[in-house]
Formats: structure tokens, C-alpha cells, sequence
């Protein structure tokens, strides 16, 4: 795990721009520390995270109409399964890349960090989480494939090395690599919505990221958007917690020991400040200054020293900017850049 920059903003995947030059243009000026690549969600199913995470993945098939991934009757998935496991055993990431046609917002920030030369010293990408993938991906009898352990496997191999071919694309851009997966579905842990065992996707989790890191240096974070049971992924090998403090800073508390020995063992937390929904409209710089400064010194009361915390630190919009208007996206990065300038003038006072 790379050391990151206290206090470093990044965007967790969505927005809502059509175009890409746009799009790149307005992160790279307001997020310019960590840059992500922008998931450009209004042009099509293709850019949504389930589709995305799709290539080169056994048995699926894209249902760009239906706007869902599901296996495919007509496909054998003894061969599908025999042929995918040759691919991962040889090593190669190729197979597991995104496209142009896919993800336009990737290319376009490769691009335009290769041409300018300078610029960041890292770079932030996203996958979906092999348990939301699991758990949207349906079966022929209607059911997720989470229930498949067999195939639950192999997405969490896949989804690990599409993870890795863009680390290593960073990478060869001479930067450092920093890849979310993105879990919503975690939302529903614990819940008849999500029936699967808490050791089930601890195990699902570590897999895939101990994968993901083979292939060369990546830092990795988990991303979820709600509450979940906060120590099962703090017990992963995750180096980043990404979760919205806006709206389940409350919850996060409640797991103040995990909390403590990820900290220890030099984790970071991306703290999602700023809404992404109609409380937006709401919030000022000030008033979310306020709500991150007296969460901080919540945290820092339960013994966690406020300096350390700071320096562990990220800050993220709450979720991906996707569902807001391409005037509040902006507006987002905007706060987010100030948050950031004064989050480090507080680190660096006396």
C-alpha cells in the first residue's frame, strides 16, 4: 500500500456529463491530488459498474435492452468456467480489460495524463464489488448468482484481475494506483435481501482483493454507500474504507475498536462529505465544515488522536455523482476542494 496525501480528494465512479473531455477536464481541475476515472452513466447501460465488470467474465451476456447482466442459457458452463481459469492462469490482464465503447471516461483520463506528462502522483479507478456483481447477475430460474458458489468464485477472480489490468494501466502512466471496489449491495447485509453468511463474504471480499494485489502494487478500498456491518470489511485486507459520513457517520461509531486496529495497521478512511442527493441543495462550505469537524472530534474523543485521524484520512463525495445535475456534480468537486484546503490548514496548525 502506497502512502497517500492527508486529507486527498478523489470521486467514488458516476456523473452525469455526456461528454468525456468534459468530464475529465472538471475532475482533473478540481480533484487534480487523485483524479478517477468518470463513469459516464447518461450514454448507456454500458457505463453503468455492472456492465462495466462483464468483460471477460465466464457464461455472461449483456442485455443492453433489459439493461441487466445475466448468464447465457446458450453458453456451456463447464467450457465457459474450463476457459476463463486458462485465462487467469496464464496471467495476462488483457483479457479483463475495459473497452473505449465501455468506459470512455478511463481512456480519456489515461490519455490526457500521458499527454500532459506532470500532473498527479496517483490515480483512482473503480470496479463493481464482487458481492453487488453476484448479487445483480441473475441465473435462468431468476436467481443471483451469489447462490453459486462455483461461479461466485470465478467473479471474484475476474473481477480482482479487472481490477489489476487497470492498476497496471496507472501504473505504465507512471503513477501510483489506487482501485475501489464498489459494494452497495452490503447495504443490505444481514437482511432477507442479502442471505448470504457474514464468513461467506468475508471470504468472498479477502479472495478477491489478495487477487487484485498479485499482479503488482495497487492500493485498494472498499466503497459502500450505506450501513453494513463496518468490521467485516475492516477485517479484509483493505487498505481503504470508503463510506458516506454524510448520512451513516453515526453507525460507522459503532465500530470504534475495528476502526482503531485498521487505523493501527495503516488504513485509510475516505470520508463521503458531501451528499449526493437533494440535500445538496442545502449545504454550504461552512455547514459542512462543521458536521466534518465535529465528527472528527467525536472520533478523536473515543481515543483515536485527531492528527492521526486527519493524516489517515481521504475525502470522497457521499456516493457517485451520477443522479444529480451536471451544475450540482460540479458543485460537489467544488466543496469537496475547499473542504480539502481547509481540512489541511487545520493538520497543519500549531
Amino acid at each position: 500500500m502506497m502512502t497517500l496525501a492527508p486529507l486527498t480528494v478523489t470521486g467514488i465512479g458516476s456523473v452525469p456529463y455526456g461528454d468525456p473531455q468534459e468530464a475529465v477536464a472538471l475532475i482533473l481541475k478540481q480533484l487534480p491530488d487523485m483524479p478517477f476515472w468518470p463513469q459516464l452513466v447518461r450514454l448507456g447501460f454500458r457505463e453503468e459498474m455492472v456492465a462495466q465488470g462483464a468483460g471477460g467474465l465466464p457464461g455472461l451476456k449483456i442485455d443492453l435492452e433489459a439493461r441487466q447482466v445475466l448468464l447465457d442459457p446458450e453458453v456451456s458452463r463447464e467450457t465457459a468456467l474450463a476457459q476463463f481459469y486458462e485465462t487467469v492462469w496464464t496471467g495476462e490482464l488483457d483479457p479483463f480489460a475495459l473497452t473505449p465503447e465501455e468506459a470512455r471516461g478511463f481512456h480519456t483520463l489515461l490519455a490526457q495524463i500521458t499527454a500532459q506528462g506532470n500532473g498527479p502522483l496517483a490515480l483512482k479507478g473503480q470496479v463493481v464489488g464482487p458481492v453487488t456483481f453476484a448479487g445483480m447477475v441473475k441465473a435462468g430460474d431468476g436467481k443471483p448468482i451469489l447462490y453459486d458458489r462455483e461461479l461466485t468464485q470465478a467473479v471474484s477472480q475476474g473481477l480482482a484481475r479487472k481490477a489489476a489490468w487497470q492498476a497496471e494501466k496507472f501504473r505504465q502512466a507512471g503513477r501510483e494506483a489506487v482501485i475501489f471496489f464498489d459494494e452497495p449491495i452490503l447495504t443490505g447485509f444481514g437482511s432477507a435481501f442479502l442471505p448470504v453468511s457474514r464468513e461467506d463474504v468475508a471470504t468472498i471480499l479477502t479472495e478477491t482483493i489478495e487477487a487484485a494485489k498479485e499482479s503488482g502494487p495497487v492500493t485498494v478500498g472498499i466503497h459502500c454507500c450505506g450501513n453494513t456491518d463496518w468490521a467485516l470489511l475492516l477485517e479484509t485486507p483493505l487498505d481503504i474504507l470508503s463510506f458516506d459520513s454524510y448520512g451513516f457517520f453515526d453507525h460507522l461509531l459503532l465500530y470504534e475498536k475495528a476502526l482503531a486496529g485498521f487505523l493501527r495497521r495503516g488504513g485509510y478512511v475516505a470520508w463521503g462529505l458531501v451528499p449526493t442527493g437533494e440535500e445538496l441543495a442545502q449545504e454550504t462550505e461552512d455547514s459542512l465544515w462543521q458536521r466534518f469537524t465535529s465528527q472528527v472530534e467525536r472520533l478523536a474523543g473515543l481515543g483515536l488522536g485527531w492528527r492521526d485521524l486527519l493524516s489517515h484520512s481521504l475525502l470522497t463525495p457521499a456516493c457517485g455523482l451520477g443522479y444529480l445535475s451536471p451544475e450540482g456534480a460540479t458543485r460537489a468537486m467544488a466543496l469537496l476542494s475547499e473542504l480539502s484546503r481547509r481540512a489541511r490548514q487545520w493538520l497543519a496548525a500549531p
